[in-house]
């Protein structure tokens, strides 16, 4: 099989009554089904005009219109290309320009009021296709549907490209990474053999479609292997969905399980003896992953050691991974090769180095990117001289045993004025390994220390508010002398380890959390490094006064 879309056609002939996908609604579709509705969907693209490698875009939640869009762009020749449904206006308007995209699918009516408010300055947007609520300027998914006619082109080669995957844009504007259908098939290849994937497995699909882990570790790898998944619209609905479906597989971000983690702390101290606490934590558990889950992984950002290791001794083992979108499957821990510390081991498929200043270089293969859309230039820098490594940005170590830690990001060194440069994502991830600290941002460019925002867990204040009998709001409790000596005591803690250069030297708390609806979070959670600078700089100025 030289596609997903080879794998697709295998499920549908070989087993075509098994589910490939379920709702929420209830809704239960077959391999056979899906196959066929996708086909469905490449027929109406091919009589609306689309032609192999024009741009169809998306525009949705992790419903059924996504991976049925999907599907039918790719074997409509076209190239899929996601957009995150919590994109603004702005944004949108952003990817849709530069993928040059003729067509797009969205879900509602929000989706749509983006689209209405920035058409007029996409011009090469012909056809909006809206699955809910439809107007004069969209066509509703149905009628669209209803008017397929086209013939299907021959089938896409591998080394066509498949979708373009924008990078979240923390440092920067984002980029489309021209992903083939060759990478896709390696990727999800080498996925399914690090995680030992069978076809009785199941999963959930529940962060955004257009994110590469979701894209790729999720909807390529569970076509490629023939898993069933429930999609799930709203990630804040992810545990209680899997307490109700029990998946096999569960894959998230790092604040998932740290959610996990302060609930079934929780539980655990609520209980007044030992065998309650034990059976607590157990409820709690099975209400977070279900009862089935046997592969538990993590990506996106370091998950911190005590919530890694608290979750192993209560039997869910995350297992952490690292990637990039431009190369996806870089690192990831076994289920017989662990740890908590570094993020992995090579996955099948993947050479790497740490180059001389540090910086880990990981071999072009197939299961790197083809290069970025419409940027032949920064294609260029993405790679060493010679074109044969990919250049992360991150810095790594590797120990006698072959795993490898990243140490920091090389693009993201604070230069102080005394000349030391500072990593701080170790720092930050080292100061939220803890029960106060939710999020920290080091600042101290050509400053001579570094200093941090500080964000706090809501759980840990409420609960230490209420246990302390201390009246009031959180907007109190913040300034609380007990809270700032817990949160000192954390900061202390942290310095210990680092040398003194590196040593957080003054804090501030923010009045609020940092979030993605906000600006301050991508929609992978990471930190806008540049949007939390200047949204908090009068915090931040008076720490150096």
């Amino acid at each position: 099989m030289r596609t997903i879309l080879d794998a697709l056609r295998h499920h549908a002939t070989a087993t075509p009554s098994r589910v490939a996908l379920r709702t929420e609604a209830g809704e239960a579709v077959t391999w056979a089904e899906l196959d066929a509705r996708a086909a469905t969907v490449a027929r109406a693209l091919v009589t609306q005009g689309i032609r192999r490698g024009d741009r169809v875009a998306i525009l949705a939640s992790n419903s059924l219109v996504w991976p049925l869009a999907d599907l039918g762009a790719l074997m409509a020749g076209a190239v899929s290309v996601g957009l995150y449904p919590t994109s603004s206006a702005e944004q949108v308007a952003e990817v849709l320009i530069d993928c040059g995209a003729r067509l797009l699918v969205l879900d509602d009516e929000t989706q749509l009021a983006k689209v209405r408010a920035v058409r007029d300055r996409v011009p090469a947007l012909e056809t909006v296709v809206t699955w809910g609520p439809a107007g004069a300027d969209a066509v509703p998914w149905e009628r669209w549907l209803d008017g397929a006619r086209g013939e299907l082109p021959a089938p896409p080669a591998g080394e066509d490209d498949a979708v373009l995957i924008y990078t979240s844009g923390s440092t920067g504007v984002p980029k489309g990474a021209r992903i083939s259908h060759a990478c896709l098939v390696a990727s999800a290849q080498s996925i399914a053999a690090s995680l030992e994937l069978t076809p009785a497995d199941t999963a959930l699909g529940f962060l955004p479609y257009c994110h590469a882990a979701e894209r790729m570790f999720g909807h390529a790898t569970r076509l490629w292997v023939g898993i069933e998944a429930l999609l799930v619209s709203d990630v804040s609905g992810v545990f209680a969905a899997a307490a109700t479906y029990h998946p096999t597989l569960f894959g998230g971000l790092p604040r998932l399980y740290e959610k996990a983690y302060e609930a079934m702390r929780a539980a655990e101290s609520s209980a007044a003896t030992a065998d309650e606490a034990r059976d607590r934590v157990e409820v709690a558990r099975l209400a977070h992953f279900g009862a089935r889950v046997r592969r538990v992984t993590s990506g996106g950002a370091a998950l911190p050691v005590a919530v890694a290791e608290y979750l192993d001794a209560h039997g869910v083992r995350v297992l952490g991974a690292y990637g990039q979108t431009e190369h996806l499957c870089v690192a990831m821990h076994r289920p017989d090769r662990y740890n908590f510390t570094s993020v992995g081991l090579p996955m099948p498929g993947t050479e790497w180095r740490i180059a001389e200043d540090g910086q880990v270089l990981v071999r072009r293969s197939a299961l790197t990117f083809s290069g970025y859309w419409g940027r032949e230039d920064e294609t260029r820098e993405a790679f060493t001289d010679d074109g044969v490594w990919l250049q992360t940005g991150d810095l790594g170590s590797l120990d006698a045993e072959g795993f490898l830690t990243i140490t920091g990001r090389k693009k993201e060194l604070i230069a102080l004025s005394s000349g030391k440069k500072v990593a701080p994502l170790p720092i930050e991830a080292a100061l939220t390994d803890g029960p106060w600290i939710e999020h920290a941002v080091l600042f101290g460019e050509g400053r001579h220390f570094v200093t941090a925002l500080l964000t706090l867990r809501g759980e840990t204040l409420r609960g230490w508010a209420a246990s302390a009998g201390v009246p009031g709001s959180a907007v109190d409790w913040r300034s609380h002398d007990a809270v700032r000596a817990a949160v000192q005591a954390q900061v202390d803690r942290v310095n210990a380890t680092v040398s003194r250069p590196e040593q957080v030297k003054r804090w501030v708390i923010a009045s609020e959390p940092l979030t993605v609806a906000s600006g301050d979070l991508t929609p992978t959670l990471k930190v806008k490094r540049r949007e939390v600078t200047a949204r908090y700089a009068s915090l931040i100025a008076p720490l150096y006064d």
